[in-house]
């Protein structure tokens, strides 16, 4: 009785154990929407996201990338000045707070112009700049 129902076990979780494996192991190398990798996952539902080329205009893509490119240098100059004021001891605050002040303003700016020059940008949607400008 007890080797018989130690065998069925073994071959029930064995069948099982090849079951789960074949069914993951199914789509391993193609991606479907709502699995984790490239172009999938929760920020998926952006306009700019895989196939925003065929959506938007590459001029207008690339008239925005040359207006905005100094911000966004600005921007990085700004977060490095911000990690200099914080890893002083003690941090000064009131500079702190006029840095994060103009790093809003000018994300603020970006966001403003990608509207103005109708590229589909929203407050969930990222314009992810480095990809579509190639910084």
């Amino acid at each position: 009785m007890f080797k018989r129902l130690s065998k069925t076990l073994a071959i029930l979780s064995t069948v099982g154990v090849l079951a789960v494996g074949a069914s993951f192991a199914q789509n391993e190398t193609t991606p479907q929407p709502g699995q984790i990798g490239p172009g999938y996952g929760p920020m998926h539902r952006g306009s700019m996201g895989p196939g925003y080329k065929n959506k938007v205009d590459q001029q207008k893509v690339q008239a925005y990338c040359k207006e905005v490119q100094p911000l966004w240098q600005k921007t990085w100059q700004i977060k490095k000045e911000l990690r200099e004021l914080w890893s002083k001891n003690p941090p000064d605050w009131s500079a702190i707070e006029k840095k994060e002040e103009e790093l809003i303003k000018l994300r603020l700016e970006i966001r403003k112009k990608a509207y103005e020059m109708g590229l589909p940008f929203g407050p969930k949607t990222s314009l992810r700049l480095r990809k579509i400008c190639g910084w």
